[in-house]
């Protein structure tokens, strides 16, 4: 057998000419102006529907490109059409109550839908798809978001890119880190964080964070838009306030109990009622620069109190310390002289009544009637 080896060979161009160089490049710059021309029509007319619907410029942009309600649909199967037709003609005449379901009537005409459809001609189909398409286009659409949908989308992603990430890790060595937060208040994905051994050391020891609580705070900052002119006032309604101070006090308050001698095992739930009992005396931790006494956020009313609140949580100016033991010990002792002096530090648990259980009516005894007997016969027997 004989072997033919062949070289690599260059693949020689004919060199342009001027006029072709000229004409490259206007057909270039044509197609970028194009470009341009349509990039300033979108984005004017974005903000004009984000104007007259009262919407923000990034979810209208976000509709606009990614809203699975409005693209990607499908096109129009005949057989779905075909079988629907036959359904609204066995369902004509008949009561909302009594109408056959789809399922019920594919089941029960199988062999007939089957047939029948197999002996229809192409333009039989054509005029079912004419049918679905005019169907779609006389349809009211309806934009929405579906943060949900948004959010398993995200998970799903994530969980792959965090396989990907540590696969190259294991194969490379690189060092590194990759954050993603959510882009708005009305989403509701957590925030996704991978890091290497290095990089949260990086975090721990030089920005003096948890790796977690950077991602936190990352997050506030998108969400809250702190780079913008605006303020929290105008951006954040009352009840969101209170939603992000409430989860600002539980996470700073996960981040912290891990690091104990004696961590808990289970996750441990803010208690805003007993603070005193179940949380500083139980795990020796307390939440600093609380403005008052520690309470629910949801308690303190005055949307300027809830604004300063958030404000020392974001900053972290309010966040959790851990107690030495001697701090431990004094704060004990001050508590149960204040609980002694009638004010109320510790909130009594609730008692659980026992539920009465009712005898039937074969197991009731009628105590009246045996002793109204018992008493007869006494009566009796000293009669006698």
């Amino acid at each position: 057998m004989v072997t033919v080896s062949t070289s690599n060979r260059i693949r020689i161009r004919a060199k342009l000419t001027d006029t072709q160089k000229a004409a490259r490049r206007t057909k270039l710059v044509k197609l970028t102006n194009a470009i341009t021309t349509a990039q300033d029509a979108y984005h004017e007319e974005a903000c004009a529907i984000a104007k007259d619907n009262g919407r923000s410029l990034k979810w209208t942009r976000k509709q606009l490109y990614t809203s699975r309600g409005v693209f990607n649909r499908r096109s129009a199967n005949p057989w779905n059409a075909f079988v629907k037709q036959k359904l609204d003609e066995e369902n004509k005449g008949r009561a909302p109550g009594e109408r056959l379901k789809l399922p019920a009537f594919i089941k029960a005409h199988s062999s007939e839908l089957t047939s029948t459809y197999l002996h229809l001609s192409s333009a039989d189909k054509n005029r079912l798809r004419e049918n679905v398409n005019t169907y779609r286009q006389s349809r009211v659409k309806v934009t929405r978001a579906n943060p949900k949908t948004l959010q398993k989308d995200v998970n799903a992603t994530f969980k792959t890119m965090q396989t990907e990430w540590a696969g190259i890790q294991a194969r490379t060595g690189l060092e590194g880190m990759y954050i993603a937060v959510r882009g708005d208040v009305e989403q509701y994905h957590e925030p996704k964080l991978f890091y290497t051994a290095k990089v949260g050391s990086f975090i721990k020891d030089v920005l003096g964070m948890e790796p977690k609580r950077f991602a936190l705070k990352v997050e506030s900052w998108v969400v809250g838009d702190f780079d913008s002119g605006g303020t929290v006032n105008q951006r954040l309604s009352l009840t969101k306030l209170i939603s992000l101070c409430r989860q600002l006090i539980q996470d700073g308050l996960d981040i912290v109990l891990p690091t104990l001698k004696h961590p808990p095992k289970k996750k441990v739930q803010m208690n805003y009622d007993n603070y005193e009992g179940k949380i500083v005396e139980t795990y020796g931790v307390t939440l600093e620069n609380f403005p008052g006494t520690v309470r629910n956020p949801g308690k303190i009313g005055q949307r300027e109190d809830l604004i300063n609140l958030y404000d020392l949580l974001f900053k972290g100016t309010c966040s959790w310390t851990k107690l030495a033991n001697d701090e431990l010990v004094a704060r004990i002792a001050k508590n149960k002289e204040r609980q002694a002096h009638g004010e109320q530090i510790y909130k009594a648990r609730k008692r659980q009544e026992k539920a009465s259980i009712a005898k039937s009516a074969e197991m009731v005894e009628d105590t009246d009637e045996d002793s109204a007997s018992s008493s007869e016969d006494e009566v009796d027997s000293l009669e006698a």
